[in-house]
């Protein structure tokens, strides 16, 4: 929260608005939430909501991320088996 009241400073920082940011971003990284905050900040004239912090950092992103390292590693090491069945000489139906 000092970063946002820092990069904003119309923002007044109450008790009870670090206690609602708490709440409502238990669940997500601190990482996560400070590359959401470091993007916005980059991006945006207007101070961040709680909403702006999680859209970055959804577990729904971190999901298409990995699945997608899983799909390309998939993808890897059918490059690996079909380069070794072409140096072998058999034909690949």
């Amino acid at each position: 929260m000092a970063v946002v009241v820092t990069a904003y400073p119309t923002v007044e920082l109450t008790d009870e608005m670090a206690t609602l940011w708490e709440q409502m971003l238990h669940d997500v990284t601190y990482e996560s939430a400070q590359r959401s905050l470091v993007q916005h900040i980059k991006t945006s004239k207007w101070p961040p909501t709680i909403a702006d912090i999680r859209a970055n950092t959804s577990t729904a992103n971190e999901i298409l991320r990995a699945e997608t390292q899983e799909r390309l590693a998939l993808i890897e090491s059918w490059e690996k088996s079909a380069v070794s069945l072409l140096k072998e000489g058999n034909s690949i139906e």
